[in-house]
């Protein structure tokens, strides 16, 4: 959802700036690495977000005060660009194209929300309408680019998975559609991102997945 929708760096930003600013060596590039490989657990419901927050900060030598104030710092910052957060440009007239020709449309969230929170804040951004489904990571205990991960989005449309089209940027998350057997579209991409389609701006979408059943 995050980085398709609107822009999801800002917070990680901000914390790599705010661990430079303390004497911590690491870009941002190795934050979101290490970061990412602890949220696998989080995202499954095995592991708590925050905790996992305080066991990065250790790794990068941070403890005792330091640790838990920066921690409560990062709380107050993802709460303030949450209530800034906006969309890509042309994200909502497109996905209102998307419904009028035809297509199914899905959330696949990897994230330490259930459903009901990820609508409420697709709501926040004025697009939960348009979704037959949301499926996050949480509710189903698998995240992509696990193979159950893009199962459970098909069921939930109720589609083989070969007539889905999956819209993603991770390299690891468009490799796992591909090997599911699903059409990939590329967008706001990372680079060497392997997808069958690229696309640089949200309303190329539509032409990117014509002729499809979801996405």
């Amino acid at each position: 959802m995050g980085d398709i929708f609107f822009d999801a760096t800002p917070w990680r930003r901000w914390l790599t700036a705010r661990l430079n600013a303390g004497g911590v060596d690491v870009t941002y590039e190795q934050l979101v690495q290490k970061w990412e490989a602890l949220l696998v657990d989080v995202y499954r419901g095995l592991a708590s977000y925050w905790p996992r927050l305080g066991e990065l900060l250790g790794s990068l030598g941070l403890e005792g005060q330091a640790r838990d104030e920066l921690i409560e710092a990062a709380r107050e910052q993802g709460r303030r660009l949450r209530a800034q957060r906006r969309l890509f440009d042309g994200v909502e007239a497109t996905l209102g194209r998307l419904r009028q020709a035809g297509l199914k449309l899905a959330v696949l969230s990897d994230t330490e929300s259930s459903e009901p929170k990820v609508r409420a804040m697709l709501a926040e951004l004025g697009i939960e309408g348009f979704f037959d489904a949301v499926i996050t990571s949480l509710d189903i205990g698998a995240a992509k680019p696990e193979p159950a991960s893009y199962q459970a989005a098909a069921d939930a449309l109720g589609l083989d998975l070969p007539r889905c089209a999956f819209v993603g940027h991770d390299v690891d998350e468009l490799e796992g559609a591909q090997a599911a057997g699903l059409l990939t579209v590329a967008f706001n991409y990372a680079p060497g991102a392997p997808a069958d389609r690229y696309v640089e701006r949200f309303e190329q979408l539509l032409e990117a997945v014509a002729g499809g059943s979801s996405l």
